[in-house]
């Protein structure tokens, strides 16, 4: 395939209907019998192809003395074949939009499986807490101060939770007993969208659990390991379990 070929080839042409093409442009007023001659491609295969090349409006046929002939438009007006193209396409768009929600609901039934992203590092770990606070919702923590300053600063800290605070959100957190964390649930601009409660002494963990929505998070900072779990259920039971003890702690 020559380059011509291979431009024409953008209008939706498949090699035959090329062939036929360039054939009828250059052979102006074109019978059956001359295109199959020009294009070398059989006579009975042709009438297929020609209809393609009517319907996309790079060809015309016009009848004199009970012949049909097939003639090339102007091929300035090859453009205006990328434009019908392009106009059908965007009423294509606009009609499978009108169906997607009718289709997702039917995908939603028929594929309930969570979906489950894992992240690694320190980096990974603070990506999963940039992406709860992006919520106007409630989130319900379990939270270790001693070890998420350790990992950590109070900046970054400030920066997540002020984060939380133009969204909208609200944290409720289940505290790990420690001198690190009576000193910051001390600080006063936190008062106004966090609630805290101290777990009792005995309560130690490694970990961080948030919920908020349809998502939960399991963060291990021994490992610098975490989990982000998309599924109602399993957040909704999160965070029924979290409401539990916060009555009765």
């Amino acid at each position: 395939m020559n380059k011509l070929e291979e431009k024409l080839g953008l209008l939706g042409l498949n090699h035959k209907e090329i062939g036929i093409y360039l054939a009828i442009l250059s052979g102006g007023k074109n019978t059956i019998s001359g295109i199959a001659l020009r294009s070398k491609i059989k006579r009975t295969s042709i009438y297929q192809h020609l209809q393609v090349l009517l319907d996309k409006g790079l060809i015309y046929k016009a009848v004199d003395r009970k012949r049909v002939l097939y003639i090339a438009e102007d091929p300035e007006k090859i453009v205006n074949v990328v434009e019908s193209q392009k106009r059908r396409l965007d009423r294509q768009k606009v009609e499978l939009e009108k169906i997607i929600p009718e289709l997702q609901s039917m995908f939603s039934v028929a594929f309930s499986k969570p979906k489950v992203n894992f992240y690694e590092g320190r980096e990974g770990i603070k990506n999963i807490y940039k992406e709860f606070v992006e919520t106007h919702q409630n989130i319900y923590s379990f939270f270790s101060p001693y070890h998420f300053f350790k990992l950590f600063s109070h900046a970054e800290n400030d920066e997540l939770l002020m984060r939380l605070y133009a969204n909208g959100g609200q944290l409720h957190n289940l505290v790990e007993r420690s001198d690190e964390a009576v000193a910051r649930l001390k600080v006063e601009k936190y008062k106004s969208f966090t609630k805290s409660k101290f777990l009792p002494a005995d309560f130690k963990f490694e970990n961080d659990l948030l919920v908020t929505g349809d998502k939960v998070a399991l963060i291990s900072f021994k490992n610098l390991i975490g989990v982000i779990i998309c599924d109602q259920a399993i957040a909704d039971l999160q965070r029924n379990i979290f409401k539990l003890i916060w009555g009765k702690v």
